[in-house]
Formats: C-alpha cells, structure tokens, sequence
C-alpha cells in the first residue's frame, strides 16, 4: 500500500501538470479548466489503491461487509456501478459509472427511460451498458458490476453461474462474455452514490461522459468523486 507522503508526492507532481496543461489551453483557446475541475482530476490520478496485493480468490460479490464507502477492484480491473431511478408517473432513469483499479474515473452514463418497476430499472442499467462499453474495457482482466439492489444482483450472479455450469445465457447479457471475468457485486447504497447521482441526473436527459473535462459534469457529480477519491486515501 503507497504511504500518505508518496500520495501526497504525487498528487503534487499531478495538479502542476494539470495547471501547466491548463495555462497551455488558455493560450491556445481563450479557455481554461476550472479549479474544481482541475483538483478532481489530479486526485482522481494521483490516489492509489490499497489493494494492490489483493488476490481475487478472496474477493466475495457481498466483499468488505458492505462498508460505507466505495472501494476500487483487483488491479488491472475495472469496477461498473449502477443504479435506477423511478418517479410516480413511470418516468424514470438508468446510471452508471466507470473506475479502474487506483480509483480513476472512466466513464458515466445516464439514461432516460419509461417503466413502472423500481427494480427492473436496476437491471436496465446494466444491459445498457452493452450501449457504452469501449473496446478497450475488454483488455482488463475483468470487471466487476456493483449495484445497490440485492434482488437484481442475485439474479444476475445465478446468470453467470448458469453459464458456467450449463454454458447457457440470456441473450441480453452476451455482451457479458466479451469481458474476460465478470462479477456481480451488492453494495450498499452509500457505496453507490454516484451511480445513483447519474440515475437522477438522467431523469432530464441521457448523457455521455468519457472525461472529466466536460463542461456537463455537475459539480455535485464531481464533489462526490472528490470525496470518494479523499476515502481511498485515508483507508
């Protein structure tokens, strides 16, 4: 696990990089990154995972108890949460967010949609995912989907279960199978909150995020990832 002084070190090293690149864009462009862009951005880069000697044989779906904040995957996988939204007139939205294995963003979607049932948007959200995903997602050695629902998640884990057993899937989920490993993984709903900030958000509108310097982004969005990032630190 790298030690508070070589995060701080590096978090150093990255806000100069990141205020030279913005001073290079103001230059350039007449624009310039925000200061709040700029500090999400360098502790998403800078903070480390302490997971780095974690063997995934001792990673269970329900890992870590259900603690009150989220935490990364395996190193060299990546971590998908999820989540729905639903309102009294069916209106409703999907979520879902994209980190690697130190903690660094890499995709949020949002995604407006009509139903009537609380849970089934949950699993909305993770078949759209079929919609987001990059080629580049299939070079991790595996992915783990997280979700607050406990419902959803069992019955996407008896899936995959299925499939190794009988070989036999839902066709919905064979997008799955492009992954290397798949887990699906309950959280607890503080461990999800910004999941569940882009299921809301997408009840006005779907969206795309694939940087964190879209001008988009709320802020409410990137003070929960600041505050994620600043949990990794201290654990």
């Amino acid at each position: 696990m790298i030690g508070r002084e070589d995060l701080a070190a590096n978090l150093y090293c990255t806000m100069i990089w990141l205020v030279w690149k913005s001073r290079c864009k103001l230059i350039h462009t007449d624009k310039e990154d925000s200061d709040t862009s700029i500090d999400v951005i360098a502790i998403s880069y800078a903070v480390r995972s302490n997971f780095l000697n974690f063997q995934l044989e001792n990673w269970d779906t329900n890992q870590l108890r259900l603690s009150s904040h989220w935490h990364p995957p395996p190193p060299r996988w990546i971590k998908i949460n999820v989540d729905g939204a639903l309102k009294k007139n069916c209106r409703a939205g999907v979520g879902g967010v994209a980190r690697d294995d130190k903690g660094r963003f890499l995709l949020a979607f949002g995604n407006s949609l009509q139903h009537w049932d609380a849970a089934q948007t949950e699993l909305c959200a993770v078949l759209f995912w079929k919609n987001v995903v990059k080629e580049w997602m299939f070079e991790a050695q595996g992915v783990i989907i997280e979700g607050d629902n406990k419902n959803i998640i069992n019955l996407l884990q008896k899936s995959i279960k299925n499939w190794k057993v009988n070989r036999a899937i839902e066709d919905n989920l064979t997008f799955l199978l492009d992954f290397k490993q798949v887990i699906f993984s309950y959280s607890s709903r503080s461990g999800n909150n910004l999941a569940d900030i882009c299921a809301n958000l997408s009840l006005e509108g779907s969206f795309l995020w694939e940087d964190l310097l879209n001008n988009s982004i709320p802020l409410l969005f990137l003070h929960c990832l600041k505050e994620e990032c600043d949990a990794i630190g201290r654990s």
